[in-house]
């Protein structure tokens, strides 16, 4: 059809004013402009939700220290403004209130007419992401969660399922098999998405300062008596408190989250005066809390509450048909994106007794993109396995085993961090000195005497 040439020429509709701001605030992606020397020159509100910043306290602050990323991730972003490529990689956050975010980051470059120049980073949320069950890349998986073994398909039905109730949930599994992704695929998918996750690690040296963090403590109550501070509980209000290892908490500790689990009360430390809380429970643990309750090192009241829904997350070894995919996942995450593993390479990884689980294959394929380098479209094959690999792997330790070994380290540390005070590494542990006996005698150490008191 001709163009009738009476027509006056197309010309673009203007853009009203406001719309660019108002697109900004209501989108679901987090938005970040940095400029050349690394300023934040815009941070949409949607950011916040990774940050842990408002908009306003992030401008004109260094990128890094408002989106706090590993710093060789921090650079893969980085280099985008010189090569001109776009880069996208999935993250851990440190927000700023101490809690860790997974987002997909991607940086593009900027120019203007104007000569300014920089990186615009597009942040997407775990609780974006989360509403589709597929992984970064589109790999079978959920969210963060790479892998289509069954027990995966099933773990990810359980998280949809138990998502949306505010229950207490214990989630069960060995050391870096995944338990904080799935903490944090539960909080995205919650009625709660909005408001803060708060990861306290229970795993403390000394319990008091562990009774601070989580509770907080009055004026005069807190370290060096100044001021009044407020528990990451209480920063959790709306939203979720997340216990890593709470079978570390020391005995006062577990009195405490019994009572705000039975009557969501919390007391600041040196505060008679209850506060009333409203924070969904999740709480971590590398080993059965049973074997503790039997002990009399956890609280079995406590022990049932948390336990109201339980999360078992399956070990890698007992789903090797999911290590292609996680390699594939780890090399486009650490630089190397559309490389490959070689058959031969993936037949040693998939025989490999993994006892650090998906986390110590992330380390190895990240020390080999580091290292040889790998960049995109590489090969990753058998000589980029660290030397000595392919030798038999011992089996992991019996539950029991491990057990012993952690309770032996536990007491000898408490024991010499107190002179050989027997009374004061009791105390330090939350336990009474029957029970520091037994533990004594139940870790192999009879044969050795307790230090004795040291003299006061």
């Amino acid at each position: 059809m001709r163009r009738d040439a009476s027509a006056p020429p197309h010309l673009p509709l203007p853009v009203p004013a406001g719309l660019f701001e108002a697109w900004l605030d209501a989108s679901d992606d987090g938005v970040l402009a940095v400029d050349a020397e690394g300023r934040v020159v815009l941070h949409n509100p949607a950011a916040s939700r990774v940050t842990g910043l408002s908009p306003g306290a992030g401008v004109g602050r260094d990128w890094r220290e408002v989106l706090r990323l590993d710093e060789a991730v921090a650079q893969a972003l980085w280099s985008a403004r010189l090569s001109g490529a776009r880069t996208q990689v999935m993250a851990d956050v440190l927000c700023a209130q101490g809690n860790v975010r997974s987002a997909e980051v991607s940086a593009s470059p900027w120019r203007t007419d104007e000569g300014g120049s920089g990186v615009l980073l597009l942040i997407r949320d775990l609780a974006v992401l989360c509403r589709q069950r597929t992984s970064p890349g589109g790999r079978p998986g959920y969210g963060g969660l790479v892998g289509d073994h069954p027990s995966m398909r099933a773990l990810y039905d359980l998280i949809d399922a138990v998502a949306p109730s505010d229950a207490p949930v214990l989630i069960e599994g060995e050391p870096g098999t995944g338990k904080e992704l799935v903490t944090q695929l539960l909080h995205a998918r919650s009625r709660r998405a909005e408001r803060p996750l708060i990861a306290v690690a229970c795993a403390a040296p000394a319990p008091a300062a562990l009774e601070r963090e989580l509770f907080g403590a009055a004026r005069g109550a807190a370290t060096g008596g100044v001021g009044t501070a407020v528990g990451r509980a209480e920063l959790a209000h709306g939203g979720t408190l997340f216990l890593r290892e709470v079978g570390a908490s020391p005995a006062p500790v577990q009195a405490r989250l019994l009572r705000l689990l039975a009557a969501g009360e919390v007391t600041r430390v040196g505060d008679p005066a209850p506060r009333r809380i409203d924070v969904r429970v999740i709480a971590s643990t590398s080993r059965p809390l049973e074997r503790q309750v039997e002990g009399g090192g956890f609280l079995p009241e406590l022990y049932h509450r948390l336990r109201v829904v339980r999360i078992g997350v399956p070990p890698l070894r007992e789903r090797g048909s999911d290590v292609p995919l996680l390699v594939e996942h780890f090399l486009a995450k650490h630089g190397a994106p559309a490389a490959t593993a070689t058959p031969e390479a993936l037949v040693e990884l998939q025989a490999h007794a993994w006892p650090g689980n998906v986390r110590e294959l992330e380390r190895l394929v990240r020390q080999a993109v580091v290292t040889v380098p790998l960049g995109p479209g590489a090969v990753f094959g058998r000589e980029h396995l660290p030397p000595g690999w392919g030798a038999a792997a011992p089996p992991p330790r019996a539950t029991a085993d491990r057990d012993r070994e952690d309770r032996r380290t536990l007491l000898l540390r408490a024991l010499s961090s107190h002179g050989g005070n027997r009374t004061a590494a009791a105390r330090a542990l939350g336990i009474g000195r029957a029970t520091f006996y037994r533990w004594w005698r139940e870790a192999g150490l009879a044969s050795e005497s307790p230090a004795q008191p040291s003299p006061s």
